[in-house]
């Protein structure tokens, strides 16, 4: 049986890619903060510490190594910069541990040009991974779309709850990905044998509109959708992010967002339909906010997102 390591198995991405592999006959174990939900005993854990002995320690035997580590906000002296740090230390832990192949979970259209810290830290590990003389691919999801997505889920709580949703003026272009598909991707680069960039992304591309707008379709309300300029579009959003304790978009996130970073310039590798999983699903879209900064840095820090379907 192949021997597989997926950071954060019970996590989003993480637990997509997990449940993929198990379904393909991988034995699992993962490195994370999370508790293990019930029922997947069969899925070995050991936190996930940057430690290097550690990490070597806990990669040995395995046949593939899926990295879905990342951070969205710099909180508890986590910023890029340490992420690319512990990423590298991971790559190298790897290597000595003698790991077949390592996938990462990169982000579409990183770039080590970018004046974005999550794009240009990305970029980062990107290119330390090509330079590891390891087997590997690189996967570039989009924007993931399932039901612990925290941008769609929220855009979804504040559609359920604000008469109105202000939209940053420009056309600005994403292609969304289902979460199974994402998973079936980050999978299927795990089982192949040559080095690999790739984009994970759906067939459907919409502007950021028409994408609140199905949103507002998927939740059945109906809402007034109006252009805004970004400064006003932000200010909102900080009123609401005081009694929300939490960061809902930063200005990086909405700059991505009219560069058109979640767009993918590739053939779509995914085939699920964005909106038809978001229709027949959206009842249960935002119907309590998810608190990004809670969820990672306060009390459900250690709580199961996903499970590995």
């Amino acid at each position: 049986m192949p021997r597989a390591v997926v950071t954060g198995a019970f996590s989003n991405i993480g637990s997509a890619v997990a449940g993929e592999l198990l379904r393909r006959g991988f034995g699992l174990h993962t490195l994370t903060g999370r508790h293990r939900p019930p029922g997947f005993e069969q899925v070995t854990v050991a936190p996930l510490t940057f430690e290097s002995e550690h990490l070597v320690r806990e990669l040995e035997g395995a046949d593939v190594l899926v990295s879905t580590y990342w951070i969205r906000l710099s909180q508890a002296g986590k910023s890029f910069d340490t992420a690319v740090d512990d990423l590298k230390l991971l790559i190298d832990a790897a290597n000595r541990a003698g790991v077949r192949r390592f996938v990462h979970v990169s982000v579409s259209n990183a770039s080590l040009d970018s004046i974005l810290g999550y794009y240009r830290g990305k970029a980062q590990v990107d290119a330390a991974l090509r330079e590891s003389g390891l087997s590997h691919a690189i996967v570039r999801p989009t924007l993931v779309v399932g039901p612990h997505d925290v941008l769609s889920g929220n855009i979804a709580w504040f559609l359920r709850h604000f008469p109105a949703f202000p939209v940053p003026s420009g056309v600005a272009r994403l292609q969304p990905i289902t979460l199974a598909d994402c998973g079936r991707v980050i999978a299927d680069a795990a089982e192949a044998a040559d080095d690999q960039d790739i984009d994970a992304a759906g067939p459907e591309v919409y502007t950021f509109r028409e994408y609140v707008e199905l949103l507002a379709r998927a939740c059945s309300v109906r809402r007034l959708v109006f252009g805004a300029p970004d400064w006003l579009a932000l200010a909102s959003l900080r009123l609401v992010e005081l009694f929300l304790r939490d960061v809902v978009l930063t200005r990086e996130e909405l700059l991505g967002l009219k560069q058109e970073l979640l767009l993918s310039h590739s053939s779509p590798l995914g085939s699920e339909s964005v909106e038809r999983w978001l229709l027949d699903n959206g009842q249960g879209l935002g119907r309590t906010y998810i608190n990004d900064i809670d969820r990672h840095f306060g009390s459900g820090a250690a709580a199961p997102i996903g499970r590995p379907e």
